[in-house]
C-alpha cells in the first residue's frame, strides 16, 4: 500500500503536480505580472521622489552664536547654494535653497515641525576655527549634505579672511569641522554613528525584504492551506492518501506549492533587484548630472542576500507546514479565514519586531532575544543582520534553533494531516482533533 512506497518519489509526483497546476494557472501569470510591475515601482520610489522633488525649495536654517557670523554664514549659504546655472531664465528661475536666520530654539521647533528641511548651527571655537552641524530629521538627502558642507567650507575661508588685518597673515587658516546630526538615526553595535549613506541603505533594503518576507509567507502560506482544503472538501483527498501516505501528501504539497511561490517571487524580484543594484545610473540617466536616486544601494552585497535567503527559505517552510495542518482541519476553504487569522498575526508580530530593529541599528536585549526565538527569528535576525555586525555565535545559534523547530514542526503538521484530511462532516473540536492527531500513524 501507500505505506510500502518510498518516500521521495510519492512527494514528488506530488509536488511536480502542484507545481505544473499552480504555475499555469491564469490567475497566476496575471498576478505574478501585476506583482512584478508594483515590485519594479517601489524599487524605483527613492528615483520617483527625487525627480518629483527638484522643484521644491529646502529650507534651512542658520544658526549661529554672533550676529555678524549669521548675516555672512546666510549670504554665503545663499550665494553658493542659490547660484543660477548657465543659460537659465533668471525671470523664472527659482532658487533651490531658502535660507535665513533663526535662533536655535525657533530653529529646533521648525525642523521638528517639518517647517525647514534642516539647521546648519555655526559656531567659532576659541581657536578660531569655525564648527559647522547639519541637523535634518532622519537621514540627511545626500546631494544637499554635500551642497551644505561645500558652503561651510567658503563660509570658513571667507570668515578667515575678513578677520585677517590689512595686509597680514599672521592666522593660519584652520578647515572648518563639519558634522552631520541626523536626528532619530540609529547607531551600530558599537556605538558609533553609522554612515549617513550606508545607513540609508541598510535601513531601506532591510525594511523592503522584511515587507516581501512577510507578504510572501502570507500569500504562499495561504496558497497551501487552500490547496489542502479545497482536495479535502472535493474528496479528492480520499483518493490521494490511498495512494501516497500524509508525510509524502504534506511534503510534496509544501515543495510543490512553495516552489510556485518561489517562481513567482524571484519573477517579481530579480527584476526589482536588478532596478536596485543599478539605481545611481538610472537616476543619473532620469535626473541628469545633477540628479540623486535619494537612497544608496552599497549595502546590497552577496553576504546580505544569502542571508535573505536563507531566512526566507526557512521562515516559509516553517509557516507553510502550519498552514498545511490548518488546511487539513477545517472542512470548507470558507473556514480558512479564521484559522489563518493566528497565523497571520504570528507573521505580522515578527514583522513588528522587525521595524524597530531596522530604526534602532539592531541593538537591545529584545531584538536579541526575538532574533534568536522561532518563529520570529527569521524577521528579527535578518533585520539585525541588516542594519549591523551579528557576532558569529549568535547568527549560528538563531540558525540551528530555526531548522530544529522547522523539524519539529513539520512533525507535527504531518500528524494533524494526517488526522485533519478524513475528518468529514462534523465540527471539529480541538480535543478530538488532538486525539485523533495521537492516533495517527504518519
Amino acid at each position: 500500500m501507500a505505506r510500502q512506497d518510498p518516500l521521495l518519489p510519492n512527494a514528488l509526483i506530488v509536488a511536480r503536480r502542484e507545481y505544473r497546476d499552480r504555475t499555469r494557472s491564469p490567475l497566476f501569470v496575471a498576478s505574478t505580472i501585476v506583482l512584478m510591475i508594483l515590485a519594479i515601482g517601489v524599487a524605483m520610489t527613492p528615483i520617483t521622489m527625487s525627480y518629483l522633488d527638484r522643484g521644491r525649495q529646502t529650507g534651512v536654517a542658520v544658526v549661529a552664536d554672533d550676529a555678524e557670523l549669521s548675516a555672512r554664514a546666510v549670504g554665503i549659504l545663499d550665494s553658493v547654494l542659490n547660484a543660477p546655472p548657465p543659460d537659465v531664465d533668471l525671470a523664472t528661475w527659482q532658487p533651490p535653497f531658502k535660507i535665513a536666520a533663526a535662533d536655535a530654539d525657533d530653529a529646533e521647533g521648525r525642523l521638528l515641525d517639518r517647517r525647514v528641511d534642516g539647521i546648519l548651527i555655526v559656531e567659532r571655537l576659541a581657536n578660531g576655527q569655525l564648527s559647522a552641524v547639519y541637523r535634518t530629521i532622519g537621514v540627511p538627502d545626500a546631494a544637499r549634505t554635500q551642497l551644505v558642507s561645500i558652503a561651510a567650507f567658503g563660509l570658513g575661508v571667507l570668515d578667515w579672511s575678513a578677520r585677517l588685518p590689512p595686509g597680514a597673515f599672521a592666522e593660519p587658516f584652520q578647515t572648518p569641522q563639519f558634522d552631520i546630526q541626523p536626528l532619530g538615526a540609529p547607531s551600530g553595535d558599537d556605538g558609533a554613528p553609522i554612515d549617513t549613506r550606508e545607513l540609508a541603505s541598510r535601513t531601506f533594503l532591510g525594511t523592503v525584504f522584511i515587507v516581501l518576507m512577510f507578504i510572501s509567507i502570507l500569500i504562499y502560506g495561504m496558497w497551501v492551506a487552500t490547496g489542502v482544503a479545497t482536495e479535502k472538501s472535493s474528496r479528492v483527498m480520499e483518493l490521494m492518501i490511498s495512494a501516497a501516505s500524509p508525510r509524502q501528501l504534506v511534503l510534496g504539497k509544501v515543495a510543490g506549492i512553495g516552489g510556485a511561490g518561489l517562481t513567482q517571487y524571484l519573477a517579481v524580484a530579480l527584476p526589482a533587484l536588478v532596478v536596485l543594484a543599478f539605481q545611481d545610473r538610472l537616476a543619473l540617466a532620469i535626473l541628469g548630472p545633477g540628479g540623486v536616486s535619494g537612497v544608496p544601494t552599497g549595502a546590497l552585497t552577496p553576504t546580505l542576500l544569502l542571508a535573505y535567503g536563507v531566512f526566507f527559505f526557512l521562515g516559509f517552510t516553517l509557516f507553510a507546514f502550519v498552514y498545511a495542518a490548518v488546511g487539513s482541519y477545517v472542512s470548507r476553504p470558507d473556514d480558512l479565514q479564521t484559522l489563518s487569522l493566528p497565523l497571520s498575526l504570528i507573521a505580522m508580530t515578527g514583522y513588528l519586531v522587525a521595524l524597530p530593529i531596522l530604526l534602532s541599528g539592531g541593538g537591545g536585549s529584545l531584538s536579541r532575544l526575538a532574533s534568536l526565538i522561532p518563529p520570529f527569528s527569521p524577521f528579527a535576525m535578518l533585520a539585525r543582520v541588516m542594519t549591523g555586525t551579528v557576532p558569529a555565535w549568535e547568527l549560528a545559534l538563531s540558525l540551528v534553533l530555526l531548522v530544529a523547530f522547522v523539524v519539529v514542526v513539520a512533525m507535527g503538521a504531518i500528524r494533524i494531516y494526517a488526522a485533519g484530511v478524513l475528518l468529514y462532516g462534523q465540527r471539529t473540536g480541538i480535543r478530538a482533533f488532538v486525539s485523533a492527531a495521537r492516533r495517527a500513524n504518519s
